[in-house]
């Protein structure tokens, strides 16, 4: 796994990126024949958008690559709800978006958020609405069509989130046998009798063991066949990039 540096998340060009949909998002605000469209713009994509960006500039902010402490509980807790929080509001970003275009532009007939199979069916990469789309909007379902496989992948981030094990962001990572050896040490000082370690609270222990570990930028996803380990920077930048590209598209297509 490569870890690349702090540039995923503070580069010019990704602030520049979002800046730039946000203030397209202004001239089209009150471009609707919808009154649902507008809802599903003004009060999801664009509070995502902003929602989004937050998550992305807090771990930015804990999670940098420079960074050499562990991080407290309470820190790796607050970026595991942001991290969690990404990619729930990354999905539904893209959910508001399909139902934007769906009550403006009537893409599949009688579907409507009223109803289970409608949500289901309004999906932006779906076949059925990638095909509707298709005859309206050719370029703009090119887009789409081409980020149907990167959709996939995303359930993989969404789906723990929302449904299974949250992705969890570990306060340091142990890298060395000889970590291993002195974390054990100072972690077996909480199972002896508290007279016997000095009326030191279990706590404080568990804190001093956690800072043998070194701090490292990763997310963990818990899976049926084990635990699986991604760069928080690389990933979420891959993810946002292309979300970047999906909205813009959609936006200038309005």
């Amino acid at each position: 796994m490569r870890i690349d540096g702090d540039s995923f998340f503070t580069d010019e060009a990704l602030l520049r990126r979002e800046s730039v949909v946000r203030s397209s998002t202004f001239a089209k605000r009150d471009a609707f024949t919808s009154a649902n469209a507008r809802r599903h713009f003004n009060k999801g994509f664009v509070l995502r958008h902003y929602m989004l960006q937050s998550s992305r500039l807090f771990l930015c902010q804990h999670c940098s690559q420079s960074r050499k402490e562990p991080l407290s509980p309470y820190e790796a807790t607050d970026c595991a709800i942001h991290l969690n929080a990404y990619y729930l509001n990354l999905r539904g970003a893209l959910d508001n978006l399909s139902w934007v275009l769906q009550y403006e532009w009537q893409l599949l007939a009688g579907v409507t958020e009223d109803g289970r199979r409608g949500r289901q069916k309004c999906n932006l990469f779906g076949p059925r609405f990638l095909a509707a789309l298709k005859s309206q909007h050719s370029e703009l379902a090119s887009v789409l069509d081409q980020h149907c496989n990167w959709a996939r992948e995303l359930a993989e981030l969404r789906d723990p989130a929302a449904h299974r094990v949250p992705i969890y962001v570990p306060p340091s990572v142990i890298t060395s046998q000889e970590q291993v050896d002195k974390f054990r040490h100072i972690e077996a000082q909480a199972d002896v009798a508290l007279s016997e370690r000095g009326d030191r609270p279990i706590s404080e222990i568990y804190r001093e063991a956690q800072a043998v570990a070194d701090f490292m930028p990763v997310m963990i996803i818990s899976t049926p066949q084990g635990l699986r380990i991604r760069s928080i920077s690389e990933q979420v930048r891959s993810d946002h990039d292309k979300y970047l590209t999906i909205a813009r598209a959609v936006v200038d297509a309005l």
